[in-house]
């Protein structure tokens, strides 16, 4: 879906943003898939640098960044993702921090939930879901329209050095350019989590509850309790707040989105999930997570080739016949 990744699968020597038809993609990447992991390292290396300030000039956009350690996954399409769990230089340890939110001091209180509402948020930038359901479907109407998914983002114009203190002067056009530019990266931002981030428990299935041909995956409702294994719609709340316990409630209307940086979905153009570990539960969690993958063994090299044997032998039919290129991905 990626401009840079088609990029890179493709053998056309200058960058062109353009977009071919997505059947062509679909065998581009298929074909090359060394491409789509140096897209996936390109990826993540910009994140670190850009966005995080790993060995960068600039600070990262959650705080200077202390460590962090990531951890790469397949998804069932056999595409790269990654799970990051990031350390903040000067953040307190889970007891210090809880001493500090039912202690007497409102005023960094309130600065640290300002803080956790700037790094990310539950809802759409400037709307509900129903608004922007509405005004992407009447995007697409536009013959212009592309999918923000399929395009790169658009940098901001340059600040106005002359009226640094106002948000917007009338008469400055660079004011006015960062202004359009700030809808723009409103609107876009809401499209793309409007088809990236919504979840959906019905999605891949028909109305009388089966499975549909192309959705070999199980649905998040296939269990014996016909419950969401992702555990959607999330519990809402209309402000963020600190109950008596010193647990904090972010503020989240949308309950079928998870949390996520507006900023990352705006560069990155899909689907992310940020969230802060504010919990002792949580943090327990992860730290079996990483324990989990730093203790797994990796296979002996004659494991893996057979596996691939294996794999060849069982697929030969559906690999060399007629079944569309996607299906066979």
């Amino acid at each position: 879906m990626h401009p840079i990744c088609v990029y890179f699968a493709d053998s056309k020597e200058e960058f062109k943003p353009d977009m071919s038809a997505y059947d062509e993609r679909i065998r581009l990447v298929c074909r090359n898939p060394v491409a789509g992991a140096r897209f996936f390292h390109f990826m993540i290396q910009t994140f670190l640098s850009d966005v995080l300030g790993v060995d960068a000039t600039h600070p990262g956009f959650y705080g200077q960044t202390s460590g962090y350690y990531g951890t790469v996954k397949q998804q069932g399409r056999l595409t790269l993702h990654l799970h990051l769990l990031l350390w903040i230089k000067g953040s307190l340890n889970p007891q210090e921090m809880r001493d500090k939110i039912i202690g007497s001091d409102s005023v960094w209180r309130q600065k640290l939930l300002d803080w956790l509402e700037k790094c990310h948020t539950g809802d759409f930038v400037s709307g509900t879901k129903d608004d922007v359901a509405a005004y992407v479907n009447e995007l697409k109407k536009n013959p212009d329209y592309v999918d923000p998914t399929q395009s790169l983002p658009i940098p901001p114009p340059p600040k106005c050095s002359e009226h640094p203190a106002i948000a917007t002067h009338p008469n400055c056009k660079q004011c006015l350019a960062l202004s359009e530019w700030q809808k723009q990266y409103n609107r876009t931002t809401d499209d793309l989590l409007f088809r990236s981030n919504v979840h959906n428990c019905n999605r891949g299935t028909r109305k009388d509850g089966t499975r549909k041909k192309n959705k070999a995956s199980a649905g998040c409702m296939d269990n014996k309790w016909g419950k969401c294994r992702a555990r959607f719609p999330r519990v809402t709340a209309l402000k963020t707040y600190i109950d008596e316990t010193g647990a904090i409630t972010m503020k989240k209307i949308e309950a079928w989105v998870n949390t996520f940086t507006p900023l990352v979905t705006y560069i990155f153009r899909c689907n992310t999930d940020v969230t802060c570990l504010t919990s002792g539960t949580a943090i327990k969690g992860v730290a079996m997570y990483i324990s989990d993958y730093i203790t797994k063994s990796t296979l002996k090299t004659h494991v893996i080739f057979d596996s691939i044997r294996t794999v060849f032998q069982k697929n030969g039919e559906m690999i060399g016949g007629a079944l569309a290129a996607k299906e066979k991905a």
